[in-house]
């Protein structure tokens, strides 16, 4: 198990990449390539939406479609299914609001948690992000979550940046502070063509993220 920390998304989010740079063995997705660390656990003190090296090199429109997978009420024709939908309508329940009821009833609970996988689903894709889990502590909302899988260059980024969003949500309508942000990444990889521009972002801080994801990805999702 490697475990990082950092004060913000940015700082997380290169850590992450230098540990899989530096530390992943090799493995493959299908018919491509990817370094992989077994086992990431990252803790992010200040988990702010508007990380500004986050939008200073992130992919804007990777971040914008991110942002609208994980809102209310939008469906995505691309897509099998929207985060958005498993939290906010999973097999119509709104765990959100579930949460939020919880956490209210019991402030002290330790079980506001909630799954976003559908128990027995044989689909092709399964959603990365399986579970959240919400607690308050000495006034603030820390927020945990688990990742089977998390493609670290090309999208944890975006995944951190639509849970800071979702932690600030939250923690407005409990009427609480943002406390920190920590979660476990069961496979953190990187994939083969996006190691160049990995290092070089590492190196330089200022290399621009362009989303190849659905042109070199695996050849199951290959536009």
């Amino acid at each position: 198990m490697i475990s990082l920390t950092s004060n913000t998304l940015g700082e997380i989010w290169l850590s992450s990449i230098q540990s899989v740079l530096e530390q992943g063995q090799p493995h493959f997705d299908e018919d491509v390539g990817i370094r992989e660390v077994i086992g990431l656990s990252i803790e992010v003190a200040s988990p702010s939406p508007e990380d500004k090296f986050i939008y200073s090199v992130g992919d804007p429109k990777v971040i914008a479609k991110m942002l609208r997978k994980f809102s209310k009420g939008v469906v995505m024709e691309d897509r099998p299914f929207t985060y958005g939908q498993l939290i906010y309508d999973m097999n119509g329940v709104d765990q959100f609001e579930w949460m939020v009821d919880r956490l209210r009833r019991k402030p002290e609970t330790k079980s506001a948690s909630i799954s976003l996988l559908r128990p027995g689903s044989n689909d092709f894709n399964l959603p990365c992000l399986s579970v959240l889990d919400a607690k308050i502590r000495l006034g603030a909302l820390p927020l945990q979550f688990f990742f089977r899988s998390q493609n670290i260059f090309g999208r944890q980024y975006a995944n951190l940046l639509a849970l800071a969003e979702l932690h600030k949500a939250l923690a407005c309508r409990l009427n609480c502070g943002v406390g920190g942000m920590k979660g476990l990444i069961a496979s953190a990889h990187i994939y083969d063509y996006d190691l160049e521009s990995a290092h070089s972002l590492v190196e330089t801080l200022s290399t621009k993220v362009t989303d190849q994801y659905y042109s070199l990805g695996p050849a199951s999702i290959r536009k």
